[in-house]
Parts: C-alpha cells; sequence; structure tokens
C-alpha cells in the first residue's frame, strides 16, 4: 500500500531540485543550445537534463512504476502505476527568457490519476494533491472560484501548435467575448489549470495537449473542486489531446458560447 502523503512530499522535493536546476539554466542558456521540433516547438539539452533528473529520482521512490515523458528519455511501458512528467512545461517561454514555466509530475494508478505536483521556479508557487479536498500550494489549502458567468469573467487559453479549422473556430468565438471578460494566455498549460485550481482563473481551455501537459494540473484542480472535460464534455481529456478547465459553475456556458457556438 503506497503512503500517498508520504510520496508526494517527496515528489515536491524533486520538484523543487528540477526548478532550481531550471531556474539556473535559463540565465545561462544560449541562442545556439535552442532547437525546433516544429512551428514554434523549442526543445534544448536542459528539457532533457532535467528529465533524466527526474526520472532517476522517481524511479527510487516507485521502483515498480513505468514512465510516460514528454522527451523521451525513457521506453513507455504499460504498467499499474505509471509518471506523467514534464520536466519544462513552457519552454517557449523559457528559450525566450520569459515566464511563467513549471515542473508538472503526475502519478496514474491503472487509468486513474493519484498525485499531482506542479511547481513554479520563479514565483515559488508548489501545487500539489492526493485526493479530494486535498489541494494545496505552498501547504496552503486551494479551492475555484465562485464566479458563474463569462461577464467579468477572468479566462486562459492557449493556442495549439498546429491551429486546424475547428481550433480557428474555437478561437473566433473566444474573441467575441472580448468584451465581457479578460482573457489571458501564459503558455503553461499545467499552471494555467493550476490557476483555476488555486480560483486565480474561472477556466481554462486549450487544444493540441498532451498527458504530461495536462494529469497533474488536472488532478490538482478536481481535488480542489473544479471540472475537467473534453471538448465533447466527456473524460478522455487526458489523452484526448483537448481539455475545458474550469470552477464548475462557469463550464457549460464556456462549451456553449466558446466550444460549440457555430
Amino acid at each position: 500500500m503506497i503512503d500517498l502523503e508520504k510520496l508526494c512530499n517527496e515528489v515536491k522535493e524533486l520538484a523543487l531540485s528540477t526548478g532550481q536546476y531550471l531556474k539556473q539554466e535559463q540565465a545561462v542558456l544560449r541562442k545556439g543550445d535552442i532547437k525546433l521540433k516544429g512551428t514554434r516547438n523549442y526543445v534544448t539539452y536542459i528539457d532533457k537534463e532535467a528529465e533524466s533528473k527526474l526520472v532517476e529520482g522517481l524511479s527510487k521512490l516507485l521502483p515498480e512504476a513505468g514512465f510516460l515523458t514528454e522527451e523521451e528519455t525513457v521506453k513507455f511501458e504499460p504498467r499499474k502505476y505509471t509518471w506523467i512528467i514534464d520536466p519544462l512545461d513552457g519552454t517557449t517561454n523559457y528559450v525566450h527568457g520569459d515566464l511563467p514555466f513549471s515542473v508538472s509530475i503526475a502519478l496514474m494508478k491503472a487509468k486513474e490519476i493519484i498525485l499531482g505536483v506542479v511547481y513554479d521556479p520563479v514565483a515559488g508557487q508548489m501545487y500539489s494533491a492526493t485526493g479530494t479536498g486535498k489541494s494545496f500550494m505552498n501547504d496552503s489549502p486551494i479551492g475555484v472560484s465562485r464566479h458563474s458567468t463569462l461577464v467579468n469573467g477572468y479566462i486562459g487559453f492557449g493556442i495549439p501548435y498546429s491551429l486546424d479549422e475547428r481550433g480557428e473556430k474555437i478561437l473566433s468565438n473566444a474573441m467575441k467575448q472580448f468584451r465581457k471578460c479578460s482573457f489571458r494566455i501564459r503558455g503553461s498549460a499545467a499552471l494555467e489549470i493550476c490557476y483555476v485550481a488555486a480560483g486565480v482563473s474561472d477556466t481554462y481551455f486549450h487544444s493540441g495537449l498532451s498527458p504530461w501537459d495536462v494529469a497533474a494540473g488536472a488532478f490538482i484542480l478536481q481535488c480542489a473542486g473544479g471540472r475537467c472535460t473534453d471538448f465533447s464534455g466527456g473524460d478522455n481529456y487526458i489523452f484526448n489531446k483537448e481539455l475545458v478547465a474550469s470552477n464548475g459553475i462557469i463550464h457549460q456556458e464556456i462549451m456553449d458560447t466558446i466550444i460549440h457556438a457555430n
């Protein structure tokens, strides 16, 4: 039987040390160290080194667990437990010397997330959760906002690397709401979902996401009382590349006016 509270504290220590490494390396990153995986999709030696550090540390904490990782420094093998990790979420921000960026770590048992940690090393904000009603930021309990409408809402969203016709329609629908509410693109999906969990934002939506962008933050949000769905309203938001994360109250209005509006 895994002691999730103890394991979460150990994972937070790993996130802290990885975040410190990211913060130090950003200050000395050179243009020649930056490579492109695709248009606007950057990678550096830092991503891979940070991932290797996480894999090594997490392997010691739970030797029987497998890994699902962005940089594929370890091969995925289906196991009872799987770590889903993004060593550097917000790489585009990072390579431009901008903020925010984060470390994202989730533990999945079978098909269920049971632990989530997201760390912003510059702001010094550590988000974590191990179960319903147990979401924290720096050991202080967090919860979603009670804002109930798009009017005066504080909305986070992202634009995928490959913007297809459907994505363009969603973006167009969002633009029609610009006079009603405040929109923000911050560039780290893991953190932006946590902002919803903490009641900073009322909702966040994005397509083109990967499991490591979503898994930890979505679990933290749900444990804080929020709601996550894919664009069809289903629960395949981790692996279906699309997410609407909200305080729950505003969720249907986001679906009706932005995601599904004609």
